[in-house]
């Protein structure tokens, strides 16, 4: 019986890198971001420029990672409805969903910033004005609030088509056999198809959140107090080009690398389906509570936040 040797060339899974060891070769690119890293540190540390730089644009880190969450937990929730409409057979559900999703794709990010908080927001509180006889203010809308739906507005559009291939992957033969069972058409997009859906996309949807925790910086363009709108503040006060925008970079290289490793992590823990653990589960629902805060710190300012 002949052995089969294994291939030298074979692709490596995307959570290789959570994994150093031998086989899979040490991860030097990892050892250089962490030295650029540390080399920031340490100019924060010894210089009163860098110092006085990261001071002041490092304050900003909050918002950004508030719209983060909140906008990725509400552009996934309206992504998966928008994506199960697109592949809906009634024309009156798929035709405004596609058209919503192909409009979206077809807006350069920043315009649309500026259209979410300078024309849709003030003419919906208009009409809402006029519809119901409320007096509420255009100006009581914070711009980190505006930011936050034009982000999830817009990245709802690309998780949408996400959603819509991880349901196209999951095989047919699994959704007859559901059907074959007595499962209703909902129970068994919820019970079979989504679960594995979701599964399957979890690597395009990290690179969503990626994504949209780098375009947060769009928003710094209507005034909304994250690190980049800071840091610009700063630079224009200061004129210290080189301080400032290194710092930015590496704050920016530096959540990007931990939310990279995180999702890694994750992709190894669900190569191989299990039941979660009793602690996995309290995981869970703390995950889905933060995102549940995240949102209420962003759209609606709670008071015990101090947001107004």
């Amino acid at each position: 019986m002949a052995v089969t040797e294994p291939d030298e060339h074979e692709i490596k899974p995307a959570s290789s890198i959570t994994n150093f060891s031998t086989r899979d070769g040490f991860p030097w690119w990892l050892l250089i971001m962490l030295g650029i890293i540390g080399w920031m540190v340490l100019l924060v540390l010894t210089s009163d420029e860098y110092q006085e730089a990261f001071t002041e644009i490092i304050p900003g880190l909050g918002a950004t990672l508030r719209l983060t969450v909140a906008a990725f937990v509400v552009s996934m929730v309206l992504g998966v409805f928008l994506g199960i409409a697109r592949m809906s057979e009634r024309p009156w559900v798929n035709t405004p969903a596609t058209v919503y999703i192909e409009f979206i794709r077809g807006v350069p990010m920043i315009v649309f910033v500026f259209a979410v908080a300078l024309m849709i927001i003030p003419e919906s509180i208009k009409a809402f004005n006029g519809w119901f006889g409320t007096e509420i203010k255009t100006r009581s809308v914070s711009n980190i609030w505006r930011g936050g739906v034009a982000l999830s507005l817009f990245y709802a559009a690309f998780i949408a088509e996400v959603v819509r291939a991880g349901i196209q992957s999951v095989p047919v033969g699994q959704i007859e056999a559901g059907k074959a069972l007595g499962l209703s058409g909902r129970q068994v997009m919820r019970r079979i198809t989504l679960p594995q859906a979701i599964r399957n996309t979890l690597p395009a949807l990290g690179n969503d959140l990626i994504a949209l925790m780098k375009d947060t910086s769009l928003v710094s363009v209507i005034a909304a107090a994250e690190l980049t709108y800071n840091a610009r503040i700063y630079q224009g006060s200061s004129f210290r080009v080189r301080e400032t925008f290194f710092i930015l970079m590496v704050i920016y290289v530096t959540l990007t690398l931990l939310l990279s490793l995180a999702l890694r992590m994750i992709e190894s823990r669900m190569e191989t389906p299990r039941r979660l653990s009793s602690q996995e589960r309290i995981f869970a629902r703390g995950a889905m509570a933060i995102g549940a805060v995240a949102i209420g710190w962003l759209f609606f300012g709670f008071p015990f936040f101090g947001i107004g």
